[in-house]
């Protein structure tokens, strides 16, 4: 059982400052996403939902590949109001399409490919999130969506 400090918190803030201040993450704000939403705004709930959450179970995380694999998980760089593909067809590639997007400008490790690979699961052909990191993502980017498409939080209890 991790218990976290302020100073976890402060690393946790850095990391999501060092993403964020990237030119190619202040892209995102162009994507709209989920009504109203841009996928760059989807990214910074995913991370601060996801970190919450890694907080309330006391899970022992990486924090740097949470942060990394939330800002990159949807990093496909199209709108999905004109995009080639059907809703289906798009939560299948788009995964395959944020890795290959993001190993143009970042360096990924296999823990942050796997995040950004297994966000859709269960969708069949997702494969299976591999670390408490991409968990926390699979989770926190349901719930995100959620909210932001339906204006709703879910009660956590």
């Amino acid at each position: 059982m991790r218990v976290y400090t302020p100073e976890d918190d402060q690393v946790f803030k850095n990391c999501l400052s060092e993403m964020i201040e990237n030119p190619a993450i202040q892209k995102l704000k162009e994507i709209p996403q989920h009504k109203g939403s841009t996928t760059y705004a989807h990214c910074v709930n995913v991370a601060t939902t996801a970190y919450a959450l890694a907080k309330k179970w006391h899970w022992d995380i990486d924090i740097r590949a949470l942060v990394r694999g939330a800002m990159l998980h949807d990093y496909y760089l199209y709108d999905t109001e004109t995009m080639p593909y059907s809703d289906y067809r798009h939560s299948l590639v788009h995964p395959k399409l944020a890795v290959a997007n993001a190993e143009k400008l970042f360096d990924l490790n296999a823990k942050e490919r796997n995040i950004i690979l297994s966000h859709m699961w269960p969708i069949p052909g997702a494969p299976l999130p591999r670390s408490k990191e991409a968990w926390l993502i699979c989770v926190a980017d349901k719930e995100c969506a959620q909210r932001e498409m339906y204006g709703k939080r879910r009660r956590r209890n």
